[in-house]
Order: structure tokens, then sequence, then C-alpha cells
């Protein structure tokens, strides 16, 4: 645990059992809070990426260029790659966290089906993650030359995908549905 092994994105399916089990106990809507923290959530992952950057972390592939970030001596990007310039995926994945932030921000003035607001960060999340995967070099690849954050970034919208629309359709049902 201290030398890696604990990803953002296993702490989202961690945090998302946690509030099941929260709100199960204290009787509170699981989507309504979801919907709450949401934009919490993204912001912190966004200040976590400063950290992954200042400690050598969440680091990118060699960009085989003179472009790139080349990390100091005790990092783990270095101690991998010595003084190779690096793709700086953590700090672009900062920052489109932080649009991802401005979006549910944005997303909060609209009519969305309850659960909807926490269904769009996990599915712009799953965006941003599985595509800055291509440039991170930190990570194994597996199956069709993914990572696991990859795996699990397509599982996480595909599943986010069919509650939103599930959410939408059971939304539309009961406002069109004929009062008696």
């Amino acid at each position: 645990m201290w030398n890696g092994g604990i990803s953002i994105l296993g702490a989202i399916v961690g945090g998302f059992a946690a509030t099941a089990i929260y709100t199960r106990r204290n009787q509170l809507s699981f989507w309504e809070l979801t919907d709450i923290l949401a934009p919490a959530v993204i912001l912190g992952q966004a200040v976590g990426r400063i950290a992954c950057f200042l400690n050598g972390v969440a680091f990118g592939a060699p960009t085989g260029t003179g472009f790139g970030i080349v990390y100091p001596e005790g990092t783990m990007a270095f101690d991998r790659y010595g003084a190779v310039p690096l793709w700086p995926a953590e700090i672009w994945e900062g920052q489109l966290d932080l649009i991802v932030f401005g979006v549910l921000m944005a997303l909060k003035n609209i009519k969305l089906p309850v659960g909807g607001l926490f269904l769009s960060y996990t599915m712009m999340y799953a965006l941003v993650r599985f595509s800055l995967e291509f440039l991170r070099g930190d990570s194994p690849r597996y199956a069709l030359e993914w990572t696991a954050g990859q795996w699990t970034s397509a599982g996480i919208f595909l599943i986010s995908a069919t509650l939103m629309v599930y959410f939408f359709f059971k939304r539309n049902h009961q406002t069109n549905a004929i009062p008696m």
C-alpha cells in the first residue's frame, strides 16, 4: 500500500460502497447524497493530482522529444525513467478534473433525474481517465494494450451510462403517467 496499489478508481468504488452503507443505515437517499458530493469529489481529485506531480507518481510515459517533465532523483518517475522527459499526465488530469468540476457546477442548474449529477461525474471522469491512460508510464498493459485504469474506466462508464438512461426513462415514464 505504501509503494502504490491504491488508485483513485478504487477509492471511488470504495467510496460508492461506503456511501451506500451509510445512506442505508441512516435512511437517506443514496442518489441525492452522491449528487451533492460529486462536485467536491472531483475537486478533491484535481487537488490530489498536484500531490501526484510533486511526489513524482502517476507520471506519464517518455515523450520521445525534448518536451516533457524531468522528475528529480528520489521520485518513482526518476527511478523508472531517469532524466527522460515524460508526458505531464497528472498535470493534465488535474486540469481536466477542474473542467469536469465546472461542468458539474453548471449541470446543477439543469433538471437532471436524481443521481444524474453523480452519474455525469462518473462518466466524465471515466472518459478523462481512459484517455489519459494512453500517456501514462506507470501502469502495466493488459488485453487490447489497455491499463487496469482503462478497463475500470470503461466498466464505470458503461454502468453509469446504463443507469443514466434508466433514470431518465424512469423519470419520463413517471412524468407522463396519467394520474388516477
